[in-house]
């Protein structure tokens, strides 16, 4: 019997799981999520490479500050 009802509520969910979908799908602009998506990735982008540049002049201050000396030249 316990079976039976686990299967049941592992079908509702899957039910309920398909419905919300249709419902996403069927009341969202795929034009308006792919600008989204794109902002989004373009806001990320960002944000990381600020981070990258802070990140960068913190490790130079404190490898001026931890050896007194300045940080060995990039090599390209």
């Amino acid at each position: 019997m316990n079976e039976r009802r686990d299967a049941v509520a592992d079908n509702l969910r899957s039910l309920a799981e398909d419905l919300k979908n249709l419902v996403d799908s069927a009341t969202t602009d795929p034009k308006e999520r792919r600008r989204k998506e794109r902002r989004w990735r373009a806001l990320n982008g960002a944000i990381g490479a600020v981070t990258a540049l802070a990140a960068r002049k913190a490790a130079i201050r404190a490898w001026a500050i931890l050896t007194g000396e300045r940080p060995p030249a990039r090599r390209y």
